[in-house]
């Protein structure tokens, strides 16, 4: 049987998981997201580098939603939009391999995208989190 990394949804607590995406096609991540500041002197040569923290970045989850009928699907669509509430801190935990995961503080900032589809028992769509942004 082959392995499939696992995307988790977390309270702010990292502790009480609030969702799990069973089928995530792809996802932008991991990105080296590392900022600094160069301090360029008036009068001499040369500059100052200051390193920075890490810069947030919209991490980009595509979907897929398979639910037994039209209702169903329905149904967990709704659960969805109404379980990840925006502009509310989670963690996310995606596997990257069966012992280790990547964790981001994240906070969804907009609506979930649904792609145009015949909708009648599986729908595709795209959740994008802002990361480091709590």
């Amino acid at each position: 049987m082959s392995w499939f990394p696992k995307y988790k949804i977390y309270a702010s607590d990292g502790l009480t998981l609030i969702y799990t995406f069973n089928a995530v096609i792809n996802d932008n991540s991991p990105k080296d997201v590392k900022k600094g500041y160069e301090v360029e002197g008036s009068r001499g040569q040369g500059s100052i580098h200051v390193p920075g923290s890490d810069a947030s970045w919209d991490l980009v989850l595509r979907f897929h939603l398979h639910g037994d009928d039209y209702q169903g699907l329905i149904s967990l669509m709704d659960t969805l939009q109404t379980t990840i509430v925006m502009n509310t801190h989670y963690i996310l935990k995606i596997d990257r391999t069966p012992s280790t995961s990547q964790t981001y503080h994240v906070m969804r900032k907009q609506p979930i995208e649904w792609d145009n589809s015949q909708r009648v028992t599986f729908q595709f769509g795209t959740i994008i989190f802002r990361v480091n942004s709590w």
